[in-house]
């Protein structure tokens, strides 16, 4: 029966190559053997002649004229001589493998494609069930014959594939009888996100592959089975009574038809073993299997998941939205963009990354956040690409990701000492002249701020302020990468503090020994608001003018003095100094002091009637240390090098603490000056009659707005961009889910909301599993006969192969039953076909001739017009 290694794809195609190796790998694989390739050529070669006759006939327009001559080579292959001695080798092989009285699944596999990485779903070849010792010749015939099947034509015609280049292997398997089956994704195949998901159904496989019977969903998140179960009236399986009729529908016990088909266990075994097919085959698997009466697992096929990496992108808000908290503004986000753009390349440089590999790199620098529904994401496929540049990155991952509020991804691998050598050399370099090179920082940036810090920009030339910021812009890029480090550098003395402390002193909390840190900007700013509090407190006057009158008047009286000089220099001092810091201040959209300063009195009336002040609030901070160090001390004894060592952490710990902060607010003013000179901009384009109003300018990129004073832009009408994108971001749409996973455009797969998100009224909910957006008339189709309009959203009970014609005349599919890799999903994907699977009752919920509109992504239907 074999010509070559039984796990020869080229002899016997990937799906028999790959269930061998399965099986020698101890994987619990049903015992099966094959026909190889070489046997169809033998079989075929006589017939070349007349099926290209046949195929020559054929008009792909017509389903009947190709069904009319799939038929007539089927009859081929019935009546064609084997070779000699082939049927009794056959019979021998099932007697020796599974004795004369078992049942097979006899199976077909094209070599043109069908289970490969490159397009594993590509084969429209036939399998047979519970087939008797004596059926077996004529069904290995059928088997042949079903590469040349109407749908086979069809698909092969539309991939542009030769018919007269088919090749058939054919398996012949031992039949195993399963109560309850399931295909099992080890990664979600619409996004590529590594959630396990499974679609289980009652009674043999076929039911669940061939979309005949209800399906369950169940998807493994951190170790959390989540359940989407449904009603399972029927299943798949073998009449005791009448078993020559094969697999037939079979009503289910009602006791069983809402429970569901899987223990939690048995959805955490799957994946466990869905991760040994993986590691075994080197990627993604879609695996069919079942559970047997006595609760044996049997895998009968897995195919690769065809999952482009490069087409991927991962997505998360951990962390960011502390400082892009909600929606956002397209300035505000494209200033973002250009500030992790800058940032970065400086750390990436500074760490040796060479400028070559830099400039490869600027197009995933440009990447590094997303906007979605006007909310600021990390890319993160960009950053994971991008640190690894770094060769230390392996060491320092897991910190990273605790920092960044990130789940563990996949490990880098470790390089070996050789190569670290060098890298951890310059890291430690780094952390050795750490602090000086954060001190020469805070002093530079100070130089360039001293001149600009209250400059008054309206009397400066529009493109004199351009100039200016491009200029901090430039210099920040040569300097900004340090923070980082110091991000890094914090990261590495906290971790190291904190482990000591939980070894030597766990009672002793960390966070208590960083109070009374450092003196530093962002502490330096609440302090003076609170004195300023505490001389609003002493001037009953300003107070009763701010419970009178509007914050804004009241302001305009304290600048001019009336209610005393000191009281106007220091209001007005403090605008200066730390006018940059307050609410969402990197948003271009949120004004900060300095263009609002009549919030700074509304803040310190607050602060002024609760009583608090400056002295009460350091000294509370510098007991709570006090008492800490106290307690660290009596556990570790005055004199043990123990405490001596925790303190000198901690002494760097805290300084690193208070670089950070230092460091933070330079970004603001940073942004600050960004926002300042926006906001002028904006108003010499208000005043040029540009924009209506000088708010407006927030609407636009940073490049839309600067191009349209240099130059350089792509557009004269900046207020209808204005007007298009206010208009989205006072209607931005739900907010997405913390962390998700893109595969392809990124606005098809992408979220349609939370995960929990319910059904609006008149809506629909299946299962999502081919991206798009689209609106149709609906046409309903029991019978894939019936001809549908091109353009129509095809709605059915389920779709098998046959259905082919009319699934690529469809604008999108929507069907009751059916998994994330049936059938019907899977030509969805393959042909970019909008598609929704799942969707309970679709044929009688979905009216006839409706105006629908149904997304792929989310797996909503919105019936918008009955029919008429």
């Amino acid at each position: 029966m074999w010509t070559t290694e039984r796990d020869d794809p080229d002899q016997v195609g990937p799906k028999f190559a790959r269930l061998h190796r399965m099986r020698a790998a101890g994987l619990p694989v049903p015992p099966l053997f094959c026909l190889p390739a070489e046997a169809f050529r033998h079989v075929a070669r006589p017939l070349l002649a007349g099926i290209g006759r046949e195929l020559g006939k054929a008009d792909y327009s017509d389903p009947g004229s190709i069904e009319d001559c799939s038929a007539r080579i089927g009859e081929l292959f019935q009546t064609v001589p084997l070779a000699e001695g082939l049927a009794a080798e056959i019979a021998s092989a099932c007697d020796r493998h599974f004795g004369p009285d078992a049942l097979v699944a006899v199976r077909a596999c094209a070599l043109d494609g069908e289970d490969s990485a490159e397009d594993p779903h590509a084969g429209m070849s036939e399998s047979f069930l519970y087939v008797s010792r004596d059926a077996v010749l004529s069904t290995v015939r059928r088997c042949w014959a079903s590469g040349f099947t109407a749908q086979s034509l069809l698909y092969r015609h539309v991939q542009g594939l030769d018919p007269l280049r088919t090749e058939i292997a054919v398996g012949i398997q031992e039949m195993v009888l399963g109560e309850r089956s399931f295909v099992l994704f080890t990664q979600d195949p619409r996004t590529g996100d590594r959630t396990p998901a499974v679609a289980a159904g009652l009674g043999i496989g076929e039911g669940v592959v061939r979309e005949r019977v209800g399906v369950d969903h169940y998807f493994l998140r951190h170790d959390t089975v989540e359940r989407r179960t449904v009603a399972k009236p029927e299943l798949l399986g073998l009449d005791p009574q009448r078993p020559a009729d094969g697999p037939v529908l079979l009503p289910v016990p009602a006791e069983r038809r809402d429970a569901p088909v899987l223990t939690d266990a048995e959805v955490r075994q799957l994946a466990a073993i869905g991760t040994e097919v993986e590691e075994l085959f080197g990627g993604p698997q879609d695996i069919e299997g079942t559970f047997t009466a006595d609760g044996r697992l049997h895998l009968v096929q897995a195919r690769p998941v065809a999952i482009d990496p490069t087409l991927r992108a991962q997505w998360s808000n951990a962390n960011i939205t502390e400082s892009f908290p909600g929606v956002t503004t397209a300035l505000t986000y494209s200033v973002a963009q250009r500030f992790y753009r800058t940032i970065f390349y400086d750390l990436y440089r500074r760490l040796g990354v060479d400028a070559r590999t830099l400039h490869g790199d600027r197009d995933r620098l440009e990447r590094m956040i997303g906007r979605h529904n006007g909310r600021i994401y990390y890319r993160l496929d960009a950053w994971y690409h991008l640190h690894s540049r770094l060769t230390v990155f392996p060491l320092f991952q897991a910190s990273w990701e605790k920092m960044m509020g990130l789940d563990p991804g996949p490990p880098e691998p470790r390089p070996g000492p050789l190569r670290l050598a060098g890298p951890l050399t310059k890291v430690a370099y780094r952390f050795l002249v750490h602090d000086s090179t954060m001190r020469d920082f805070e002093a530079w940036w100070e130089s360039v701020m001293a001149t600009r810090r209250g400059r008054d920009w309206s009397r400066v030339d529009p493109l004199a302020r351009i100039q200016d910021l491009r200029a901090v812009w430039r210099e920040a890029g040569d300097q900004w990468g340090v923070t980082l480090i110091n991000d890094s550098v914090l990261s590495t003395y906290a971790t190291l503090a904190r482990n000591l402390l939980e070894r030597w002193a766990p009672e002793v909390p960390l966070n208590d020994l960083l109070c009374g840190e450092e003196e530093n900007r962002s502490v330096a700013v609440v302090i003076a608001t609170v004195r300023l509090a505490e001389r609003l407190r002493d001037c009953p006057d300003l107070l009763g003018a701010l419970d009178r009158m509007p914050s804004e008047q009241v302001w305009d009286a304290v600048r001019r003095g009336e209610f005393g000089a000191d009281i106007a220099d220091a209001f007005t001092d403090h605008v200066l100094r730390h006018g940059d810091r307050g609410l969402e201040e990197l948003k271009m959209e949120q004004p900060n002091l300095r263009q609002s300063p009549w919030t700074l009195l509304e803040l310190t009336s607050q602060y002024a009637r609760a009583d608090l002040d400056a002295e009460t609030l350091i000294a509370r901070e510098l007991a709570v240390r006090d008492a800490a160090e106290r307690r660290l001390e009596a556990t570790l004894g005055p004199r043990s090098p123990r405490l001596r060592l925790i303190r000198a952490v901690l002494a760097r710990l805290r300084r690193c603490v208070g670089h950070r902060e230092n460091s933070r607010y330079c970004r603001s003013e940073l942004f600050g000056l960004a926002k300042e000179i926006f906001h002028h901009l904006g108003a010499d384009l208000a005043a040029d009659g540009v924009l209506r109003d000088p708010g407006e300018v927030v609407h636009l990129t940073e490049d839309e707005l600067l191009g349209w004073f240099e130059g350089t832009g792509t557009c004269e009408g900046l207020q209808s961009l204005a007007d298009a994108r206010r208009a989205e971001f006072e209607r931005p749409g739900p907010e997405l889910p913390m962390r998700f996973t893109t595969l392809g455009p990124v606005r098809r797969t992408r979220p349609a909301g939370p995960d929990s998100l319910p059904a609006d009224e008149g809506e629909l909910r299946g299962l999502g599993s081919s991206a798009g957006i689209v609106r149709g008339r609906a046409r309903v189709v029991l019978d894939p006969r019936e001809p549908i309009e091109p353009g129509t959203i095809l709605v059915a009970r389920e779709t098998d192969p046959g259905w082919l014609f009319l699934m690529l005349r469809a604008r999108g599919i929507v069907v009751e039953r059916g998994t994330l890799l049936s059938h019907t999903a899977i030509t969805g994907r393959k042909f970019a076909i909008p598609t929704i699977v799942a969707l309970p009752a679709a044929t009688t919920a979905i009216p006839d001739g409706a105006l629908i509109e149904m997304d792929g992504t989310s797996g909503r239907v919105t019936v918008v017009q009955e029919t008429s």
